[in-house]
């Protein structure tokens, strides 16, 4: 655990700037119930568990869709909360339950409680928690694989299992991402710094204003799993060249990852939602044409889950929806474990 003066510090600052305390974006949400505000709302039902490991323990729910059949394996996104968010507001508010009964993939929602951080944050800002095998991450991938192997309440397509957050849970889906890309097929980040854009507390603030170096990718690096990125032109939380850096860093990972299928051609599109609000969108494809990052960047949203649901929890109703943009990018991808690779998606993706 970090010392006792490390939160001290980081919590001091972020009272006025970290992404989840207590600012929102237009107008002030209703409150939600502590734990499980969505639950009434939603049409499948919700399991509550609990992991304990080597590198610590979390409380985490399972959100199982409407329909799903339990012998039929089932994909599974793991969606990871922002500061001063519960779980249940973040799921309520992405509307990521209503994308999971139509489209028959599993939730799982980690708890990040007061006692591991005052303020509910993921620790992606200090080095003790952005490797494999150590901290935050490792209890992320350890919830993963207890999820997946109960076998008696569903099952779960271990070849497409994805990541996405918002913020703190943002970084935190990068960080894990890298680390076990062998677990997660695809991460979707939503206004969040880049990987290992800050090692310790001093420089959390600093990462999220776009002042801090974004590390080369490490010798030996693999290259990151394939990524959907949306960053608001309007946060002023997480500043919006994050979403440049988030991309940038992704790409210089994948030209020195050997082997992989290379990055050869990119293509830009912009458009206007129904709301009248317009967003740029940039997709990268490899040589065999698969579409491996995708980024998104909305004008006039600020540090809110695009298209999410009115006077949720950092939630903006005008879209683009996030939800269905992510889910739209993650069943593109899926890994094959048994040659060790990532599976090629459907032609036309």
């Amino acid at each position: 655990m970090p010392r006792r003066r490390s939160t001290r510090a980081l919590t001091s600052g972020l009272r006025a700037l970290l992404p989840d305390l207590r600012r929102r974006p237009s107008r002030k949400p209703k409150a939600a119930p502590a734990r499980k505000p969505a639950r009434q709302a939603a049409a499948g039902t919700w399991v509550t568990g609990s992991h304990i490991g080597p590198a610590g323990g979390r409380s985490y729910d399972v959100y199982v869709p409407a329909g799903l059949r339990r012998r039929s394996a089932a994909p599974l996104v793991v969606l990871l909360h922002g500061c001063g968010q519960t779980p249940a507001e973040f799921a309520d508010a992405t509307r990521f339950t209503a994308a999971a009964d139509r489209s028959g993939f599993l939730l799982v929602v980690p708890h990040q409680q007061t006692r591991h951080h005052p303020q509910r944050c993921w620790r992606w800002y200090e080095a003790a928690h952005q490797r494999r095998g150590a901290g935050e991450p490792a209890v992320i991938a350890g919830i993963v694989a207890q999820v997946a192997a109960d076998e008696i309440r569903w099952r779960v397509d271990q070849r497409r299992v994805y990541v996405a957050g918002i913020s703190a849970g943002g970084a935190m889906a990068l960080t894990v991402a890298a680390a076990y890309p062998d677990v997660f097929a695809a991460v979707g980040a939503h206004s969040a710094p880049a990987y290992r854009s800050s090692s310790g507390p001093a420089q959390a603030l600093a990462a999220m204003g776009a002042r801090t170096e974004v590390p080369a990718p490490l010798p030996g690096a693999t290259a990151l799993p394939p990524a959907i990125v949306v960053q608001g032109r309007a946060d002023s939380v997480v500043r919006p060249q994050n979403g440049d850096r988030v991309a940038d860093q992704w790409l210089a990972h994948r030209a020195v990852a050997p082997g992989d299928d290379p990055v050869v051609r990119s293509r830009s599109d912009t458009g206007n939602t129904t709301d009248g609000r317009t967003y740029q969108v940039l997709r990268w494809y490899t040589a065999r044409g698969r579409k491996v990052l995708e980024y998104w960047s909305v004008d006039r949203l600020a540090h809110a889950w695009s298209g999410g649901r009115k006077n949720g929890s950092f939630s903006d109703p005008a879209g683009p929806r996030a939800t269905t943009l992510m889910w739209a990018f993650f069943r593109l991808h899926a890994l094959d474990r048994r040659a060790g690779r990532r599976l090629a998606p459907a032609a036309g993706a």
